[in-house]
């Protein structure tokens, strides 16, 4: 039936630009894939889920990409830190100033302070310290006391975006310059959705509390205050960090985790999980067709009988049922995937099976005693064998898609590897659509809408070429 060798396979698939953009495609899947650990931290892929190492790495959280100001005409300011100098006095407190210079058009996304006490200090309910923080202007304004807790944390990291009473110190600071946009923000209860961060660092005037106006550039001062209630207490280290608007390749998520390792490594997750998926399946459904078409009569009936039960069997919402049901990792997922596909190609192979069985060497090798398995096997497979690349080519993105709706809609409760369904998934329970971090969303679907439409344009390449029928 196909007496074309490789190269002329190869001359014949070159000829389909389909083909060659499919190949392409798939190449950089591929390389990303292989190079995850040169294009992106290896143990930030391994612990994706682990939120507490992501707060150590100390990311902005839920950013654009850094390229969005290239294509907006602005600035988008970046992850600084300056560390404080600490006094040496024996006062009980201690004052530092850190000098910020706020040049971009679009400010921080966060002011974080950290103080960390040394290791030999000894830190009990009795001895606790507090911290200070007052915040002075390019124009010469001052927002006071923008921070004045206690606390006994050895280790204290606070966000001025989060804190309750930074809010309402930057809020009543500017409340004196906007009183229509605090009247606004109190009666339709926007206090909490307010970005305080935007508002240090904007010009006063009307409409600033609604973030309506031009940011401030300049220097600002960041007075910090350590007031110690032992003298023995010591300081490690003092640290404002000004977290950027923008970061990597795709930005960040609300937990602070960088999208692009995401991504990188869920491409090894699709590919594993697709090209597994698509080889056994196929190949199974190959034989199954392959058998029922030779054999004939009544195991030919029962056979499909079997093949037309499987299915029609919903596959989705089983596979969401026993995925929750079995322990929850991406090998158990394929397995699953694995059972409920074979049956896809069974009616095109034994369409084909029963043609070849007709054929005069088939004849022959009955006539000279071969064995069924010998016949199906040598003589059979092998002329069905190049029809199966389309078909496994056709049935990777099948199971791509459908690792990313169960993913997507187990979310938590899914596998615990990373993958682009779970991305998704998270995204979505973050609200990340209406909150319009569409970089969370488009880069997880992006790559599955690419990956299968590699893998289509390869099969119907391969189908153009090694199936007769299309043959020109």
């Amino acid at each position: 039936m196909y007496g074309m060798g490789i190269k002329d396979v190869v001359r014949e698939f070159l000829r389909f630009r389909g083909g060659i953009v499919g190949i392409f495609l798939l190449l950089i899947i591929v390389g990303m894939a292989l190079g995850a650990p040169l294009i992106s931290d290896e143990e930030a892929g391994n612990r994706w889920y682990d939120l507490e190492y992501w707060v150590e790495k100390d990311l902005p959280k839920g950013v654009p990409p850094a390229w969005v100001g290239v294509f907006e005409g602005r600035s988008y300011s970046v992850t600084e830190r300056f560390p404080g100098q600490i006094p040496e006095t024996n006062r009980f407190i201690l004052r530092t100033n850190i000098t910020y210079n706020m040049k971009y058009d679009v400010p921080p996304s966060d002011v974080v302070i950290r103080v960390r006490i040394a290791e030999e200090a000894n830190i009990s309910a009795t001895t606790t310290y507090f911290v200070r923080l007052n915040v002075y202007r390019p124009d010469g304004t001052v927002i006071e006391r923008v921070l004045d807790l206690e606390t006994v944390n050895r280790d204290l990291k606070i966000s001025l975006k989060s804190e309750d009473r930074s809010r309402n110190a930057i809020i009543s600071f500017m409340k004196d310059f906007d009183e229509e946009g605090y009247e606004r923000i109190i009666n339709q209860g926007l206090t909490e959705v307010i970005d305080v961060i935007y508002i240090l660092f904007s010009q006063t005037g009307e409409g600033a509390l609604l973030e309506r106006t031009e940011p401030l550039k300049g220097i600002y001062t960041f007075e910090l205050e350590i007031i110690r209630t032992d003298i023995n207490l010591e300081l490690d280290s003092l640290e404002l960090l000004a977290m950027g608007a923008a970061h990597g390749v795709f930005g960040t998520d609300t937990n602070g985790r960088d999208i692009f390792v995401g991504i990188v490594w869920g491409a090894r997750v699709a590919l594993i999980l697709g090209l597994i998926v698509a080889i056994v399946s196929v190949l199974i459904g190959v034989l199954y067709g392959t058998v029922s078409a030779y054999l004939g009569g009544w195991v030919d009936e029962i056979l499909q009988r079997i093949q037309e039960f499987a299915i029609s069997i919903p596959l989705l919402p089983l596979l969401l049922i026993l995925a929750f049901y079995f322990k929850p990792t991406i090998w158990n997922l394929i397995l699953l995937l694995i059972v409920f596909s074979w049956p896809g190609p069974v009616k095109t192979i034994r369409s084909m099976a029963l043609q070849i069985r007709e054929q005069l060497y088939i004849t022959a090798a009955k006539a000279v005693g071969a064995s069924t398995g010998r016949i199906v096997l040598r003589y059979i497979f092998p002329q069905i064998l190049p029809y199966t690349f389309a078909l496994v080519a056709f049935a990777v993105p099948g199971a791509i898609l459908t690792e990313a709706g169960v993913s997507f809609l187990l979310g938590a409760q899914g596998v615990l590897e990373i993958t682009w369904g779970r991305i998704l998934s998270d995204a979505q329970d973050a609200s990340a659509v209406l909150t319009g971090m569409w970089w969370w969303v488009l880069p997880p679907g992006f790559m599955i809408a690419i990956s299968g439409l590699a893998f289509v344009l390869i099969g119907t390449a391969l189908d153009r070429v090694l199936n007769p029928r299309l043959l020109r």
